[in-house]
């Protein structure tokens, strides 16, 4: 299933505040849920924390 997600990063790479919003198409797959597979795959992408992620909205 492909889904859009809306998010939020926090922070930088640094581990300093920032405020960075956008949306992302993701590819799901049974069993998996939206959240869990968007945060790890954006905090990977930013290299941050996944608790520096936020997912705000996901659109199916």
């Amino acid at each position: 299933m492909n889904v859009k997600i809306h998010y939020r990063i926090t922070q930088d790479r640094a581990g300093l505040p920032s405020e960075y919003v956008g949306a992302r198409h993701v590819v799901l797959h049974e069993g998996h849920s939206a959240e869990d597979v968007a945060k790890t795959q954006l905090a990977a992408d930013y290299q941050v924390p996944q608790s520096a992620v936020e997912i705000i909205r996901i659109e199916q």
